[in-house]
């Protein structure tokens, strides 16, 4: 009697094609070692495999003991390939180059943040603050000798694991002055990447203070271009505090003495974070023309004066009675004029 094995090749086919359920996997994947071995093993022992099941279908079982030491090589492999750990491949982004770079400002001062997607050794971090726009004129990995970055050794980052964003801190800046801000990776062979995206900023003051009643102390003023308390009648002076009938004002220095600053004021038509108030602020069209506006807590007020340099503030709190009353505010100062970029 002669029988005929299903020819083997169809059999790898199948098993190539992922319809074989026990050695392909969830991505119909054969392309492992331990499938090598399989038909090196099925090729050395097909005629074994042959004439034991032609034995044990005429009765004679001569063959069957050759086929054991097959029998237990098959049992291996299998077990090797469906009990080895599956690997997927992770997504990760091409290139290696930072990103979502972004700035905060203070007097003289910024604090520069930004992610990374790179995976490989690096030797750090160039971060370009200029005068002039750099990214779209030079977006790929060269830049001309002339340029420079801010920090003349790469900077070797201080990732969080928790948050994966770096920070710079750049100071000895000017305030009033447009700066884009950039950073580069710094390759081992002191190679760049591309830039992230370019961020303008402007350094200017911010922080808290807290006003009193016009006259009622040295602190009833505020200059945003010094950063300090002045009186309320000092030249310098950019706002104000009084309250009437239970009612509280901000004002303009005009409003007290004609040689005095002349600042325009506007309640803002939204409140919320400086973030939030900040990014809706851009989109606004009219201008503060107000001498003093009302205020309670929670108002942000535009503040213009009248050399066009620009103050967002809130105002945080207002506490105290008659003469004992105190107006808590944050400002933010841009001192570029007529151009207000926080």
């Amino acid at each position: 009697m002669a029988i005929r094995l299903k020819p083997y090749a169809n059999l790898k086919r199948h098993l190539l094609t992922g319809r074989k359920r026990g050695f392909t996997g969830k991505d119909n994947t054969c392309n492992s070692p331990f499938l090598t071995l399989f038909w090196r093993g099925l090729r050395r022992y097909r005629g074994v495999v042959g004439r034991a099941f032609v034995s044990f279908r005429t009765g004679t079982h001569s063959e069957m003991r050759n086929i054991v030491p097959f029998i237990f090589y098959m049992l291996l492999l299998v077990l090797l390939v469906r009990c080895a750990p599956e690997k997927r491949l992770k997504e990760m982004p091409t290139g290696c180059y930072p990103y979502n770079a972004g700035v905060e400002v203070n007097d003289r001062q910024m604090i520069i943040t930004w992610r990374n997607n790179c995976r490989r050794l690096m030797s750090g971090y160039f971060i370009y603050i200029n005068e002039e726009p750099l990214a779209d004129q030079y977006s790929d990995t060269q830049l001309p000798a002339s340029v420079k970055p801010f920090n003349h050794t790469p900077f070797p980052g201080d990732t969080n694991p928790e948050d994966e964003t770096e920070h710079f801190v750049a100071e000895g800046l000017e305030n009033g002055v447009k700066y884009y801000v950039s950073v580069r990776v710094v390759n081992p062979d002191r190679t760049l990447s591309k830039p992230s995206n370019e961020v303008v900023a402007v350094c200017g003051p911010r922080g808290e203070i807290e006003l009193s009643i016009r006259y009622k102390s040295d602190r009833d003023g505020f200059s945003f271009e010094k950063n300090a308390y002045v009186r309320t009648d000092d030249i310098d002076n950019d706002l104000y505090f009084y309250s009437k009938d239970g009612t509280d004002y901000l004002a303009s220095p005009s409003r007290l003495n004609g040689f005095l600053k002349t600042n325009k004021l506007k309640v803002l038509p939204f409140n919320g974070e400086f973030d939030q108030v900040r990014a809706r602020f851009s989109a606004l069209e009219s201008q503060p023309d107000q001498d003093r506006v009302v205020v309670k807590r929670g108002d942000w007020v535009h503040i213009l004066s009248s050399d066009g340099k620009s103050a967002l503030v809130k105002v945080l709190s207002i506490s105290g009675e008659d003469e004992h009353r105190r107006l808590k505010l944050f400002y933010a100062f841009s001192p570029l004029a007529n151009e207000a970029i926080f």
